[in-house]
């Protein structure tokens, strides 16, 4: 099992580099309605799931049991578009998803700023998010969390990656 160190020095590392990546194309334009490109990504990242020794992330709290994901990405573009891809996200020990629904949360600029309606999560933890959030004029290091039955408080993926 990692140490909380290693995913609390991931997880700043992944939200420094989608802010670097991100923060030049999300000001780019200017506006959302700019028509020079509001579709240009902004983030771009695979999915991770929750630990239970996880950190709080912009107010929002780690499951209460540790979560695994066999593959998942998260696309957010400037105009707002987000396009979620869960496959395989499951309870670490049992190897199923007790959980009905899900939701994706946008976070820009250190806070949580949207939240996605809930969709279908299948009991082997596959779910597909497609929506439009409405996102702030700036929108700096952005970050996409996974919301159990659409609980904006609770994460149980969030976008980055396991050393």
């Amino acid at each position: 099992m990692k140490t909380i160190l290693r995913r609390v020095a991931l997880a700043a590392t992944v939200v420094a580099t989608a802010g670097l990546v991100g923060a030049p194309a999300a000001l780019a334009g200017g506006g959302h309605g700019d028509g020079g490109g509001g579709g240009r990504t902004i983030l771009s990242a695979e999915l991770a799931g929750s630990l239970t020794t996880d950190p709080l992330l912009f107010q929002t709290a780690p499951g209460g049991a540790d979560w695994v994901i066999g593959d998942g990405e998260a696309r957010l573009r400037h105009d707002g578009r987000l396009d979620v891809r869960v496959t395989g996200l499951v309870l670490t020990s049992t190897g199923a998803n007790p959980v009905p629904q899900v939701a994706a949360s946008v976070a820009c600029n250190g806070a949580v700023v949207a939240t996605t309606a809930v969709v279908p999560f299948s009991s082997t933890g596959d779910a597909r998010i497609r929506a439009t959030v409405a996102l702030p004029e700036r929108c700096i290091a952005p970050v996409v969390l996974l919301n159990p039955r659409g609980n904006a408080a609770v994460y149980i993926g969030v976008t980055g990656t396991e050393a």
